[in-house]
């Protein structure tokens, strides 16, 4: 591990439950100082929907936001400014840290799809490195790819002893909820499962079954209206046989999700067939589901979990994410 002893380092990051503050802290365990901005700032559910429908509605106002912090901040130097997402940094405002901060080196990550944060793009240049844990942000803007990662506390040893066969947690857009609906009625009734389905309000579920066919027929007690803590999805992780991951049909890169099942040493059953381009593919530990038809052979449960080798496990730990980002691993 590459320390950072004395270093300073300006991140502008979302809330991205506490994604954020693994970044941080695994900085700071380094040895430096972090200064964290928040990427999409404003908590008023106006200001958010205006921020996610269209950020240069509120670019002046981030913009003030951001200088204001910077001038409580006080620092006459960055040694880094990394960036995740950036989805409300406008070109004005990375021109100005530029200018002020003109040592720095500057990194953008992209844990989003670049299709769904056009606003980024017009940036790209203003970076010293660029990297994107999507395919197609790397073959269509020339970044360089780089997966996502997994926070210590999903690290865990193989254990034999199992709750549940296979568990989800997470948000119910797209279609997650007509892919395990559909799962449900073909897995063997005999394995025990767990479906954590989240939705922001009951206002929203309505919105969907009115709007979505494949909702038309779901219940309102099948979803949860309280995000779970991540100590809370560690714990299902740990005593959960197999984990379900269903990406957005829209994405190509690998949801955080993949690499925690991984961290946690559990098997994965995933929608997303990219996977086994991905050096820690194993058929034994990962089955590639059909979305219109999800099946999941039952001699995939009973076989046991191949470990990985160390030095592929260690890549997508947060220690060698941050490495390969920071360009601290040369």
């Amino acid at each position: 591990m590459r320390r950072l002893d004395g270093k300073r380092v300006l991140l502008i990051a979302p809330r991205f439950f506490g994604y954020e503050i693994d970044i941080k802290n695994e900085i700071e365990r380094r040895g430096a100082s972090v200064d964290w901005l928040q990427d999409r700032p404003f908590d008023a559910p106006l200001m958010m929907a205006l921020t996610k429908i269209s950020p240069t509605l509120v670019t002046e106002s981030i913009n003030n936001l951001y200088q204001n912090k910077l001038y409580e901040f006080g620092a006459t130097h960055y040694d880094y400014i990394f960036v995740v997402n950036g989805q409300t940094l406008s070109k004005k405002m990375l021109q100005f840290l530029r200018s002020n901060f003109p040592t720095s080196k500057t990194i953008l990550y992209m844990w989003d799809s670049i299709k769904n944060r056009r606003s980024v793009v017009g940036n790209l240049n203003l970076f010293d490195e660029t990297y994107t844990f999507d395919p197609q942000g790397y073959r269509d803007y020339g970044m360089k790819m780089r997966p996502l990662f997994f926070s210590k506390g999903f690290e865990n040893p193989i254990c034999q002893d199992h709750e549940y066969d296979l568990s989800f947690v997470g948000t119910a857009h797209c279609d997650r909820y007509s892919v395990i609906k559909k799962l449900s009625k073909n897995l063997n009734p005999s394995l025990s499962t767990f479906w954590y389905l989240f939705l922001q309000a009951p206002w929203v579920f309505y919105g969907y079954r009115l709007v979505k066919v494949s909702m038309r027929g779901a219940q309102l007690n099948e979803f949860n209206f309280k995000p779970l803590d991540k100590t809370k999805v560690e714990s299902i992780f740990s005593t959960s046989k197999a984990i379900l991951d269903i990406e957005h049909p829209k994405q190509t890169g690998l949801t955080m999700r993949t690499f925690e099942a991984m961290g946690a040493q559990k098997k994965l059953v995933t929608t997303n067939s990219l996977i086994s381009n991905y050096d820690f593919f194993n058929v034994d530990n990962v089955c590639i589901l059909d979305r219109t038809n999800p099946i999941v052979p039952q001699e995939f449960f009973e076989k046991p979990f191949r470990p990985l080798p160390k030095n592929v496990y260690q890549r997508y730990t947060i220690e060698g994410w941050l490495d390969e980002i920071m360009g601290l691993n040369h």
